[in-house]
């Protein structure tokens, strides 16, 4: 079973993006580590309508809690180097608090 959840604050803004016309949302969340100093930053993306309203209704330093799954990818890079990637695949995003008002 591939099922993550985890709540934190977002540590950047959602970048939003449609590659062949479907929404692709990419953020970062700082998510603080229990019983130690320090944050771990996960990156996250979400696809489709969810996508665009994250967009639209979130911003960096906003909290959420995240549902989704474990994505690996992997390549070599232009100086032959393998790279691997960890990130997640946000299928349910809740806001858990206001955006505040400027």
């Amino acid at each position: 079973m591939n099922t993550l959840t985890i709540v934190g604050r977002l540590a950047t803004d959602v970048r939003l993006d449609t590659p062949k016309g479907k929404p692709i949302a990419t953020f970062r969340v700082a998510v603080d580590r229990a019983g130690a100093d320090g944050a771990d930053f996960i990156p996250v993306k979400c696809f489709g309508a969810s996508a665009e309203n994250h967009a639209k209704y979130l911003a960096k330093g906003r909290q959420v809690a995240i549902t989704g799954r474990i994505s690996q990818s992997q390549w070599t890079d232009d100086n032959g180097q393998r790279r691997e990637r960890l990130e997640c695949v946000g299928l349910r995003v809740d806001y858990l608090d206001n955006p505040t008002s400027e």
